[in-house]
């Protein structure tokens, strides 16, 4: 079996609410959720789809340069080749988009690794979680994101997540840390004996990160996800000894070898997974080998996702065993979809889709037609 063609397909989806990352709004309302689909379709007649779904106050990719990079560039190098040599694929794709600290264009790639392996799997008639040939859980509870800027709109949040059968908050913090130590209060406070962590998504300086540990520690707050720059690596060395808390690196864990240099300096203890952002399946996987092979926190999360993504993030969870909520907030944002079924859903758990491929059923005119993105 040979790829045949790879199209890509800018779409663009309805969103109920928005996100407030310490950079700013990750996406608008009007902008709403901006993603470039790939549809792989082998010689066979075999589809496979992914998806990428960047947001530019996240990462260095946006729509555009996703849509350009795999029309462009990923695509052509990939036609003709055997589907089933992920690793030949991925090695392709680098000797056009060059790694660096990240895979290079990592979120791009991701979309065309998760066709691959949707194809793959489709031919072979498994899904996903059997493919990585594990099946350590086939449910991963997902937590409420919370992105407020004062007490009483993130009491307001959570209240409503509680609401909807959440037992697990995360809060975007990075600005001011006595207001983030008390929104984080407030939060623990109405969420009794719920699972509550803060994450900065870099936005803190060591000096803040300081403060801001210790007032998160004093609380109980057992987990503190990517508090200053990645590449400050001397300020994680500092922040690892200066609390009890478990320093959790997202941004920090997009490429491997950075990922490797990390645990050879003791500057790691806990590494968050998001498909999307390591370059695709491939890399996540090896992502969480390497943290369960050494004995580091691993948690799960993305970018605010489509039914693409977060099934392929469900996929890899489930697998590997994730059991601290992941940060899936795709169905707490998204106000529509591409699908013609839904995905399978325990209350707020997600299941492991039992259908061949990662589980999606797209609507393909859909698709073509009322989400269509013109770039």
């Amino acid at each position: 079996m040979k790829i045949h063609s790879i199209e890509v397909l800018p779409v663009r989806l309805p969103l109920r609410s928005v996100v407030t990352l310490s950079r700013g709004v990750s996406r608008t309302i009007e902008e709403g959720k901006q993603i470039a689909m790939v549809k792989m379709t082998a010689d066979d007649g075999t589809v496979g789809w992914g998806e990428a779904g960047p947001s530019r106050r996240w990462s260095a990719e946006t729509t555009h340069s996703t849509y350009t990079t795999i029309k462009h560039y990923l695509a052509p190098v990939l036609i003709g080749r055997d589907p089933f040599d992920i690793a030949g694929l991925h090695a392709a794709m680098n000797m056009e988009m060059a790694p660096g600290f990240d895979p290079g264009q990592p979120i791009a790639k991701g979309a065309v690794d998760m066709a691959a392996h949707d194809l793959i799997c489709k031919k072979l008639g498994i899904n996903l979680q059997t493919w990585l040939g594990s099946k350590l859980t086939d449910r991963i509870e997902l937590s409420y994101l919370v992105s407020a800027p004062d007490p009483e709109a993130t009491g307001k949040v959570v209240e409503q997540g509680l609401s909807e059968g959440f037992r697990a908050f995360k809060l975007k913090v990075g600005h001011d840390p006595s207001v983030d130590v008390e929104n984080v209060r407030v939060a623990m406070e109405i969420a009794k004996g719920c699972i509550v962590w803060p994450d900065a998504n870099q936005g803190y300086d060591l000096d803040q990160a300081l403060r801001a540990a210790q007032g998160f520690e004093k609380l109980g707050v057992e987990l503190f996800e990517q508090p200053i720059p990645m590449t400050d690596i001397y300020g994680l060395k500092k922040l690892l000894t200066s609390t009890s808390m478990n320093i959790s690196l997202d941004e920090a864990a997009m490429g491997l070898p950075f990922v490797v240099d990390l645990l050879r300096r003791g500057a790691v203890e806990g590494l968050v997974c998001k498909v999307q952002k390591v370059g695709g399946i491939h890399y996540a996987r090896q992502l969480c080998e390497l943290a369960r092979n050494a004995g580091i926190k691993l948690i799960g999360s993305g970018l605010m996702d489509a039914p693409i993504g977060f099934a392929a993030s469900v996929h890899v969870f489930a697998a590997f065993g994730i059991d601290y909520p992941a940060d899936l907030n795709g169905p707490q944002h998204l106000a529509g979809d591409y699908l013609k079924t839904p995905l399978p859903m325990d209350g707020q758990a997600a299941l492991v889709p039992l259908a061949p491929g990662l589980g999606c059923d797209i609507d393909e005119d859909r698709v073509r037609g009322a989400l269509h993105l013109a770039l």
